[in-house]
């Protein structure tokens, strides 16, 4: 028998689903898969080992194991990127254990691939996900989109050629329009977007809904392994604005913007007062001293002496929206500005809501 037909029947993998379950015989009885997948090369014999994509429900640490035949590494590539996976243990067959550096760049990308010797194997992204992803992400992997940016159009709408056709694309989950009306000297919303994606390759991975009321594709968009909605949020260069059903990275951009208030970047720089006025008299002096307001409290609340919440990027589309307490949207409402009164959120240019 030739060495090629040896090396053929390890080709094999059979995926398990069941994350995050530990798939070793010594753990059988504790931990089954729920569902298996077939990534089988199409002329794999009947009688070929197995192997599976698992989750150590441990440590959480991905593995890929191929029984029967292991070799000392295999290699994967994903989108133009290729990594050597060095065989760890041999547990049933041979563990390949898969960094978490590598784990994310898989889980994003739109095709991998898994080398063994004579064979070329194709991974799925739904079948990576369902393997590696874990609940908190769900099972279903998100769909991808691949194209390159023509123009920015502002700080978070890009024009992108996707081959067939051009889309307008709109940033999921963060917004820029306060920051135009609101921080004029600082870098402009739309030059920050441009040097991030101006001319780039992208991906762009969609949520629930697909497009907004005028038509736009909604997507979180990526440059490589860097979501551009995330770092323009990071550098203070935008505010969260979460509209469901879209809500996948929510938590994300609310820890990166509490950062970014924290270290006082982009938007959040220079404030002439601090987050939290030390009383309401000082909070009052600093109303009367210049703009209208002061600044939340926390994400979610402001000063009990200013407890109405002004939202400069509500889905209206309109500057500021602002809500009393006993508003209807009041407690789902996150505030980027607070008002003693009524006269101050207008003066600053909010209208109340009609609900």
């Amino acid at each position: 028998m030739s060495s090629r037909a040896r090396l053929a029947p390890a080709a094999a993998l059979l995926v398990f689903v069941g994350v995050p379950f530990v798939l070793f015989p010594a753990l059988a009885a504790r931990a089954q898969p729920v569902v298996s997948q077939d990534v089988a090369s199409p002329d794999t014999g009947a009688g070929s080992p197995r192997g599976v994509l698992g989750t150590d429900s441990r440590t959480n640490q991905r593995y890929i194991r191929l029984t029967g035949q292991g070799y000392p590494t295999v290699d994967i590539a994903c989108d133009g990127r290729r990594w050597t996976l060095a065989q760890t243990r041999s547990e049933d067959g041979a563990v390949y254990e898969v960094a978490r550096a590598i784990v994310e760049p898989m889980l994003n990308a739109v095709e991998c691939r898994l080398f063994l010797p004579d064979q070329e194997l194709a991974l799925t992204r739904q079948k990576l996900w369902a393997a590696w992803a874990g609940p908190a992400r769900g099972a279903e992997a998100p769909q991808v989109l691949v194209g390159q940016v023509v123009e920015v159009l502002d700080g978070n709408t890009i024009l992108v050629n996707l081959g067939d056709r051009a889309e307008a694309v709109r940033y999921i989950g963060i917004g820029a329009k306060a920051l135009q009306a609101l921080e004029p000297s600082r870098m402009e919303p739309a030059e920050a977007n441009r040097q991030l994606v101006a001319r780039q390759q992208i991906r762009l991975e969609l949520d629930v809904q697909e497009r907004d009321r005028d038509g736009r594709l909604l997507a979180y968009v990526y440059v490589a392994d860097r979501m551009v909605n995330a770092e323009l949020v990071r550098r203070g260069t935008a505010e969260v604005m979460t509209v469901p059903p879209n809500v996948r990275h929510r938590e994300l951009f609310v820890t990166l913007e509490q950062e970014a208030r924290d270290q006082k970047r982009g938007l959040w720089a220079d404030f002439a007062e601090p987050t939290t006025p030390s009383s309401p008299a000082e909070a009052s002096r600093q109303t009367v001293k210049g703009r209208p307001g002061v600044s939340p409290e926390s994400l979610w609340a402001c000063p009990t002496a200013q407890p109405i919440k002004g939202n400069f990027t509500p889905s209206s589309g309109e500057r500021c929206v602002y809500h009393v307490p006993d508003g209807e949207f009041y407690s789902t409402t996150k505030p980027e500005r607070c008002y003693a009164t009524d006269e101050d959120a207008r003066q600053d240019g909010c209208r109340r809501s009609k609900r």
